[in-house]
């Protein structure tokens, strides 16, 4: 399953269907959307987006990059916006590239909170179950999206992934696969900054965050959540209010 071709500007835009999910079965195309920022659409890939039913989008994005990037009118969709990241203050975090070009103990301190922060961002995520109340009231075909789909929007999939059963392995190469999009960005930056990576391999590291993904993040989200829950299960359980049944009966309609 690779990125769709159909999006060669976008942001990194995929459908969820066709992963292996629950009992064999596979998550069904045409339900769950990811995306960057719809702002980037050109006009012949807007037509398509309009083409593919979607009836939902949630902007993960914080107000501020919401309202300097806002996405297109799309007739008969309905937007609703909350920050992916919330600090336990309240305050809105930032998560786009902007600001991540540190070196020394100042990239360390970075890279350290920005761990922490993609370890956190399961929990007590209002974003997050806000986007499960949609779906479990059916509120369908949904796109998620934040500013380059891949950090925001990429652990939300994996959490909709875990409710779909989708094994650990396909979700750990669903987020990994955000990288095939940066690539080209991603190696132009090492060539460029080489001599200054060298010299600061910190710096290399913030270069991925910012441009690409590192497969070790999502590694360290579900290491989180067993951590804190034990099992996928009672982390759904815990945060989305989900019983064996009620889990059951929402892989059954989003997997065939």
């Amino acid at each position: 399953m690779s990125i769709d071709p159909r999006f060669p500007d976008s942001f990194n835009f995929r459908d969820l269907g066709g992963l292996p999910a629950w009992k064999g079965r596979q998550v069904r195309p045409g339900i769950f959307y990811r995306s960057g920022a719809l702002s980037r659409l050109n006009e012949q890939e807007l037509q398509t987006l309009q083409s593919l039913g979607i009836r939902y989008v949630l902007d993960l994005r914080t107000s501020g990059e919401t309202a300097a990037h806002p996405d297109p009118v799309l007739p008969g969709v309905t937007f609703l916006q909350h920050s992916g990241l919330v600090s336990q203050g309240g305050q809105e975090i930032d998560f786009s590239p902007a600001g991540m070009r540190k070196v020394g103990q100042e990239g360390r301190d970075l890279l350290a909170k920005l761990r922490s922060y993609y370890r956190q961002m399961p929990f007590d995520n209002e974003a997050f179950r806000l986007f499960f109340r949609q779906v479990r009231q059916d509120h369908v075909p949904i796109l998620s999206h934040c500013a380059t789909g891949k950090d925001r929007t990429g652990v939300l999939a994996i959490l909709l992934e875990l409710a779909l059963g989708v094994p650990e392995d396909a979700v750990l190469a669903d987020y990994a696969r955000s990288q095939d999009f940066f690539a080209a960005d991603l190696a132009q930056a090492f060539t460029r900054h080489q001599d200054e990576i060298a010299a600061h391999p910190e710096l290399g590291q913030l270069y991925t965050m910012r441009l690409s993904v590192n497969p070790d993040t999502a590694v360290q989200v579900l290491q989180e959540i067993r951590s804190r829950c034990g099992s996928p299960e009672a982390f759904l359980a815990q945060e989305y209010g989900f019983t064996e049944e009620s889990l059951t009966a929402f892989r059954q309609r989003f997997t065939r």
